[in-house]
C-alpha cells in the first residue's frame, strides 16, 4: 500500500475508503479501492439480482394451474 504524505492525507479530506492491493507473482498486480458510495451500490445492485431472481423462479414454478392458450381442434376432442 502506498503511504500518503502529509500534503496528500489533506486533499484527500476524511471520506471513508478501503484499499487492497493483491500481488500474484512477479509481474502481476491488481489494486482497488472502495468508498461509502461504491459499497452502497454494490448491495444495491445485489439485492435487486436477488429479488428480480426469486420473482423469475416463483413466476415459472409449476405448482399453479395454468390455462391453455388456445382450444384443441375439434378433430382431437373426444
Amino acid at each position: 500500500m502506498k503511504n500518503l504524505d502529509i500534503s496528500e492525507r489533506r486533499s484527500i479530506g476524511h471520506s471513508h475508503a478501503a484499499e487492497v492491493s493483491i500481488r500474484i507473482g512477479a509481474r502481476t498486480k491488481f489494486d482497488a479501492r472502495v468508498t461509502n458510495a461504491g459499497l452502497l451500490s454494490v448491495g444495491v445492485l445485489v439485492s435487486s439480482i436477488l429479488l428480480s431472481s426469486a420473482v423469475i423462479v416463483l413466476a415459472a414454478g409449476g405448482k399453479h394451474k395454468r390455462k391453455p392458450l388456445a382450444p384443441p381442434p375439434a378433430e382431437h376432442r373426444n
